[in-house]
């Protein structure tokens, strides 16, 4: 099977030049491959990174999609560093590109410091799921793996909204997770800009699942769940209301980095 080499350019802009297109619908062109769902679109572009298309009624709508990257990080000096993708040989894979592949998808990635990673990609019902394996780790640091998942901007106000106009707005949207220490249910409405869901008291040591539904993304909720047995943890990160954006993050237990168990699935519902 010929191997497909995915070169990224400095700037980080796709180079398709040398690479058949995957399909011949123009919203899919310029992607690696790619599945086509009742609910989403699903699709892994040649720059590394990944994009989930919520839709309703069959069709997609305009910048709604989120942006999903795939993490390496190395610990320097006491500090969690994020390693970018190699300039060349950074993405590679041996899959034929396509549209609704059949069989699971399998990419390996290469940073700098030369950590090498595999990630198998398998689509069932709706919902994707993905897991990491370290190929090759040639530093003494240690290093960890996940996914980021990043909303685009739900909402925008010309001016501060009161808080009637806010929940008028927002009031049926919401956050609800898993809470990964005691598994106990916790849920914050996006119009409750005062209760803050990367508190302790809500989601401040992590999440083993989390909900997302709101109007902004066609009302649909997204789901992130962790895979078996604690292989892993979910993190919010704001950057100010929940109406506005935010991302959440999935990282691979490192004992657990590797083993059948150790995944992340998500979808849109």
């Amino acid at each position: 099977m010929k191997r497909l080499l995915l070169v990224l350019t400095a700037s980080l802009v796709p180079c398709f030049a040398e690479l058949p297109q995957m399909s011949d619908k123009t919203e899919w062109l310029g992607y690696f491959v790619g599945w086509e769902g009742r609910s989403s679109d699903f699709g892994i572009g040649a720059d590394g990174e990944s994009l989930l298309h919520p839709k309703k009624s069959g069709k997609r709508a305009g910048h709604k999609e989120l942006k999903i990257h795939y993490i390496i990080e190395e610990e320097v000096k006491g500090k969690w560093v994020r390693r970018q993708f190699l300039k060349e040989g950074g993405l590679e894979s041996e899959t034929e590109k396509g549209l609704d592949p059949k069989k699971p998808v399998v990419l390996v990635t290469t940073v700098t410091g030369e950590t090498k990673v595999e990630w198998t990609h398998v689509v069932a019902r709706g919902k994707i799921s993905v897991m990491p394996k370290i190929l090759e780790k040639k530093t003494e640091n240690k290093v960890r793996v996940g996914m980021e998942f990043a909303l685009p901007r739900l909402y925008r106000f010309q001016e501060e909204p009161t808080g009637r106009e806010l929940k008028k707005k927002v009031g049926s949207d919401y956050i609800k997770a898993k809470r990964l220490k005691d598994g106990k249910s916790v849920r914050v409405k996006f119009h409750e800009v005062e209760d803050d869901v990367t508190s302790e008291e809500f989601l401040g040591e992590g999440a083993s699942e989390i909900e997302v539904k709101s109007e902004g993304i066609l009302g649909n909720s997204v789901v992130i769940e962790n895979g078996r047995d604690k292989a892993g943890r979910i993190d919010v990160k704001t950057k100010g209301p929940l109406y506005n954006s935010f991302r959440m993050t999935w990282m691979a237990n490192e004992e657990k980095l590797g083993t059948k168990d150790c995944f992340v699935t998500f979808a849109v519902e």
